[in-house]
């Protein structure tokens, strides 16, 4: 009885298996190729010499900043002004006001790059510096997850749990083959301990 219901069970975990390893295709192969340029990092080309942009402030902007009781609430009003005048890439946007220097400070990170801002509204003038590191930077941060917002993190989340069902459901449908079983059992075993076994080594 026990055997006809693990039997009956390859009815729905053979497709299952199918269609998440179907899914997984280009994603897995894209952590994959990632996964080795994290790896060897010399491989990345230098990157070029970052961008610096001088503008001018629009006047009314300039005097909300100065007028604020907290001019870091306006942060992500200077900083869409700025991507619109200047035609810059969206990010992650982080800001401090110093109120010694009467100055906004915009770190903006994204995949692959970066742009950082010093806003003088005193003087309707800012700075900035704008760094991108290349479409190898872009995909090495995408496997990380850096700065590429929540959409992209629950991607990379819902991505591992189709990876876990294709991996645990072939682990099940190998132990309805005896022929090979003994065989992949081994295989597994060994990947497993040459893994434990590097980590061990590496601590030691």
């Amino acid at each position: 009885m026990k055997k006809r219901n693990l039997a009956k069970s390859q009815r729905w975990v053979r497709p299952l298996h199918a269609y998440s390893s179907m899914f997984m295709l280009l994603i897995m192969l894209f952590f994959t190729v990632t996964g080795l340029t994290l790896n060897n990092r010399h491989w990345t080309p230098d990157p070029p010499l970052p961008a610096e942009v001088e503008q001018q402030l629009p006047p009314a902007l300039s005097q909300q900043l100065l007028e604020a009781d907290h001019p870091e609430t306006l942060a992500a009003e200077t900083w869409q002004w700025i991507r619109e005048e200047v035609g810059l890439a969206s990010g992650e946007l982080s800001s401090r006001w110093s109120a010694g220097e009467a100055s906004l400070f915009l770190d903006v990170k994204r995949p692959g790059g970066y742009t950082y801002v010093e806003v003088f509204p005193e003087e309707n003038y800012l700075w900035l510096e704008n760094q991108s590191q290349g479409w190898l930077a872009v995909l090495n941060d995408l496997h990380m997850g850096r700065y590429a917002g929540e959409a992209w993190s629950w991607f990379i989340d819902f991505s591992a749990l189709v990876m876990l069902v294709f991996t645990l459901t072939g682990f099940w449908l190998i132990l309805f083959h005896p022929r090979r079983r003994s065989r992949t059992l081994i295989l597994s075993g060994l990947g497993g301990t040459l893994m434990a076994g590097l980590y061990v080594w590496m601590l030691v």
